[in-house]
């Protein structure tokens, strides 16, 4: 029986140790009971040494039973624990995916996007690298979605976010904003080498695409915007990037670079700003309800 109750606390010291692995759990108590444990197991061995020796009474043998049963009563709890621990892990971790990406396409969603462009903002100040931040709209997207549905619709966004990350690097940060609106984080990238990108993502998009057995051939509008040399943070960046986009739908350009007298075209700024406002809106919601979900699951 002492045996066997050795053998229980020494299996229930593996779950108990991957629990302290998790990072939410390790100051929750489980290493003291990881300690508690070896020590248990020290007593066990001290009472088995014992009864070996000096043979073993009705009282020692009511003890040995005793100890039996709190090994398998400890080795249950730690099992079970492990499992409701890993399952509360991996929900937290769903609501998480589901708060910080688009449903339809998979992509980061603006929430994901604004902390992925702070974070290359960090490493290209401190690298002195540049940044390229691009933000792309579909044209003819609204006719089809009204010709054909949704569904079409939906089919074509997935399509099209594909064939676009399909051209970028590992490093390089492809967002859906909605609609029809996409945006990309180019770390380490020149001027010239955004406008190349630009160039093939363009083509990439002007390939027909079969939606429904039908051919349909779209095209897209890109505006660009370069770290540092027109703005220091993320808001601005977007925000010339999302000037230039419209500088190039207005003049049906495949894509353009932010200049200064963009801004002073007429209703730029009023559209940008209102459309900023409810950017900023909706990133502070998003991030309140994934806060929100992610408590709600733990509790």
């Amino acid at each position: 029986m002492v045996l066997c109750g050795i053998a229980l606390l020494i299996s229930a010291l593996k779950p108990i140790k991957n629990i302290c692995a998790c990072k939410n759990q390790a100051g929750h108590g489980w290493r003291t009971l990881y300690h508690f444990i070896l020590l248990l197991t020290g007593g066990y061995l001290l009472f088995g040494y014992h009864l070996i020796k000096g043979g073993a009474t009705f009282n020692e043998l009511v003890a040995a039973a005793a100890l039996l049963g709190s090994g398998c009563f400890i080795f249950l709890a730690s099992r079970l624990s492990l499992k409701s621990i890993c399952d509360l892990n991996d929900a937290v971790q769903v609501e998480r995916y589901r708060a910080l990406h688009d449903p339809l396409t998979s992509l980061p969603n603006r929430i994901l996007f604004y902390e992925r462009i702070d974070h290359a903002l960090s490493f290209a100040k401190r690298e002195k690298k540049e940044i390229a931040i691009m933000i792309i709209d579909l044209n003819e997207f609204k006719e089809v979605n009204d010709t054909l549905g949704h569904q079409a619709g939906d089919t074509l966004l997935l399509q099209a976010s594909q064939r676009l990350k399909s051209l970028l690097r590992e490093s390089d940060t492809l967002a859906r904003f909605g609609g029809d609106e996409f945006a990309i984080i180019l770390p380490q990238t020149e001027t010239m080498q955004a406008y190349m990108l630009a160039e093939r993502l363009t083509n990439a998009i002007l390939e027909p695409f079969t939606i429904e057995r039908k051919s349909l051939t779209i095209g897209m509008s890109v505006g660009i915007s370069m770290y540092p040399r027109h703005g220091s943070d993320s808001n601005t960046l977007i925000k010339h990037a999302d000037i230039a986009m419209y500088s190039a739908k207005r003049y049906q350009k495949s894509f353009l670079l932010f200049k200064e007298e963009m801004q002073e075209e007429p209703g730029v700024n009023l559209d940008l700003n209102l459309n900023l406002d409810l950017a900023h809106a909706a990133s502070v919601q998003g991030q309140q309800r994934a806060a929100a979900n992610e408590k709600r699951v733990l509790n």
